[in-house]
């Protein structure tokens, strides 16, 4: 074989396949940490084409997750409609993720019904976080705390599973179990700030301020994200209104 074809055809592989050369990086990126690269990877490997569905699933969450919510709708709405029949965990779990922009949209009840309708297709750990958070920002306390325990039977050693128990009992003013199931999801090492945050302000709650400013403190080095139920700011008031 002649030198100078193998790098031609190098060449010819990279330009063909550099959509998913992009989106490669993209997920680099990512498990790196560096979500704004990850998104500027994605949306390079967007205007190339030919994304595969899991790849532009993946852009879709990652858009959910920087806050910029109209593009992510547009991404998971394309692939809920148009993911060829065969794809169905494709279009599943897109759905779902829609179900997230409906709730940062204001529209709870509309996200929960979405949910609730993948739900009787599609059951894993995440579907049963997504939903029991829903059910606990509804404020719905006895949906919550039996979707709760029911996601807890299926996943017991998945954090926020378990931190969703935590809340629902929250919700339910049973702090005895919630403070048990905080102490479970602390033993697991989350990194969160809606665990440090609700455990730190339960603790308050209990009269082990100490221990519980500690914990509401330390939320704040956690990372926030667009997707959080929670804001640094929300935390920071939090701890101007209490008197310690």
């Amino acid at each position: 074989m002649n030198l100078w074809i193998l790098p031609v055809i190098l060449l010819i592989y990279l330009i063909v396949k550099r959509y998913d050369i992009a989106a490669r990086i993209g997920h680099i990126r990512h498990s790196k940490g560096d979500s704004p690269g990850a998104v500027k990877a994605f949306k390079t490997a967007d205007k190339i084409g030919k994304m595969s569905w899991q790849n532009r699933l993946s852009y879709g969450y990652l858009l959910l997750r920087a806050g910029e919510i109209n593009e992510a709708n547009k991404v998971l709405t394309l692939i809920s409609m148009q993911a060829p029949t065969k794809k169905t965990e494709i279009k599943l779990r897109a759905k779902s993720m829609l179900a997230l922009v409906m709730w940062k949209r204001g529209e709870l009840s509309e996200a929960i019904e979405t949910l609730e309708n993948v739900f009787e297709n599609y059951k894993n750990t995440i579907m049963y976080q997504s939903l029991g958070l829903m059910y606990i920002q509804k404020g719905d306390k006895g949906r919550a705390l039996e979707f709760a325990l029911e996601a807890y039977e299926y996943n017991d050693n998945d954090k926020i599973i378990v931190d969703n128990l935590a809340e629902a009992y929250v919700l339910n003013d049973d702090f005895e179990k919630a403070k048990e199931a905080y102490e479970k999801l602390f033993t697991m090492e989350p990194h969160f700030p809606e665990a440090f945050f609700g455990y730190g302000k339960l603790l308050i709650k209990l009269d082990e301020k100490e221990k519980g400013l500690e914990l509401v403190k330390q939320s704040l080095d956690k990372p926030f994200t667009f997707l959080s139920t929670i804001t640094r700011e929300q935390v920071e008031n939090y701890l101007m209104s209490i008197n310690i």
